[in-house]
């Protein structure tokens, strides 16, 4: 295994952990909390694991394994993103699957 696979697993072990308290907070509300840990929410969680993913994207862009889209693009995408998820969510409400 050579460093860009090394880093790049780790980003993909990332993206599992954001899952996992993803699903916590669905589950559980992003005000609740580990029993264990009162003192650390699920929102906390999910922003702890979206930065840990966010670290290791713009280490593998320092990297020059992946190139860092322009302020520009980035915004783009954001914006497509957020049209397309508001178009299916009209969508899911016109088929009784969302209030």
């Amino acid at each position: 295994m050579n460093k860009s696979d090394y880093l790049t697993l780790v980003a993909i072990e990332e993206c599992a952990e954001i899952q996992q308290a993803l699903s916590k907070a669905v589950r559980f509300g992003f005000d609740d909390h580990h029993p264990d840990r009162p003192d650390k929410t699920n929102e906390d969680d999910v922003l702890h694991e979206f930065y840990q993913l966010t670290a290791m994207i713009e280490e593998l862009q320092r990297q020059h394994i992946i190139r860092k889209p322009t302020d520009e693009a980035i915004r783009r995408i954001k914006e497509q993103k957020l049209s397309k998820v508001s178009h299916y969510m009209d969508y899911s409400r016109q088929q009784g699957r969302l209030d």
